[in-house]
């Protein structure tokens, strides 16, 4: 289907100026690059003829229900990639729901009520999270994070451990954790969480948590380790004047790059969990009681959660979520290919 230039055609003008406005701060950049997207494939599906000519004419018939209709079918359809293919496959149940939220956040700014086809939701199994005895042998485990001849991806994986166990927090927010969000001397770390499908002009929650002893020895050894790969000049003394970032987890050696302490961003926090785990669990693979940790976080997260110690308390106290039956659900091997 050839693709025919729609450049002038008042509706993706209009789209274009509405995308843009859309994309301002507050805003965040992995929403404004959805909406761009969404964007160019309403212009796509308009040039290949996936929804009515007619859409071509205004803002109000780009957005009318049965143009969405007909884009969303061509979308799911896989019609609409850049390169056409002769056998195109189907979109996937996540894409299809950013392209929902898109459509509707465009109707928003645009004043006009979006009218989306009702989706199919099919229900995922959720992986089992990891069980109370493998999370009380690393518990003792953390105590020792200061062993001689213990690495340093060691002593980060085991102080990244510790305040998962200790406060439930995703990849996101450890990746924005800083060091003076940790209070060794109260023993709290300083949160702000960032749950998924959030309201982006809603400020986000901020909690303080308590640390539990195995977690402040790791975090204290993880610090100490830190100090010396974040150093700016080796020649002067170690500390907050002479680091190169304030980002509490930092890179041990990154690849490419000449130096360490480097901040870890969400990737490179997975990929550095994952080749820990993998060398943690063949560590401990003759430990009583051990059974071997999967290589998503999310698993270990999702088995904590926290409570107020009474009504009238600020601090959480830690709580362990009892396990839930998921049907269909791969049993976690913790098994991953080093690299």
């Amino acid at each position: 289907m050839a693709d025919a230039p729609t450049t002038a055609a008042p509706s993706v003008e209009a789209l274009h100026a509405l995308v843009e406005h859309a994309c301002e701060p507050p805003t965040g950049m992995s929403r404004a690059k959805q909406l761009r997207w969404v964007a160019g494939e309403l212009r796509t599906a308009l040039e290949r003829g996936a929804i009515a000519p007619t859409a071509a004419g205004s803002l109000p018939t780009l957005l009318a229900p049965d143009t969405l209709a007909a884009y969303l079918a061509a979308a799911e359809r896989g019609l609409l990639r850049r390169k056409p293919a002769a056998r195109p496959g189907q979109a996937s149940p996540a894409s299809m729901r950013v392209r929902h939220d898109c459509l509707r956040i465009l109707g928003t700014q645009a004043g006009i009520t979006v009218t989306l086809p009702e989706r199919d939701t099919p229900r995922v199994a959720l992986r089992p999270v990891v069980a109370a005895r493998p999370r009380s042998v690393l518990l003792g485990h953390l105590e020792h994070s200061a062993r001689p001849g213990r690495s340093d991806s060691r002593s980060r994986i085991l102080a990244i451990i510790g305040t998962v166990l200790d406060t439930g927090c995703r990849a996101g927010e450890l990746c924005a954790l800083r060091t003076d969000d940790v209070d060794l001397h109260r023993g709290t770390i300083h949160l702000t969480r960032l749950p998924q499908h959030r309201n982006p002009h809603t400020t986000p929650a901020t909690e303080t948590v308590a640390l539990s002893g195995p977690t402040r020895a790791a975090m204290r050894h993880w610090l100490t380790v830190r100090s010396h790969l974040v150093a700016r000049d080796t020649t002067r003394p170690i500390g907050p004047g002479n680091e190169t970032t304030n980002a509490l987890w930092v890179s041990i050696a990154p690849s490419g790059h000449p130096r360490p302490g480097l901040p870890l961003h969400f990737r490179g926090l997975a990929r550095a969990y994952a080749r820990a785990i993998y060398d943690l669990n063949t560590d401990m693979a003759a430990e009583p009681g051990w059974q071997p940790l999967p290589r998503r976080m999310e698993q270990l997260r999702r088995a904590i959660e926290l409570e107020p110690a009474d009504p009238d308390s600020a601090t959480p106290l830690l709580r362990t979520r009892t396990p839930t039956a998921y049907s269909e659900a791969p049993a976690p091997d913790g098994r991953v290919s080093a690299q």
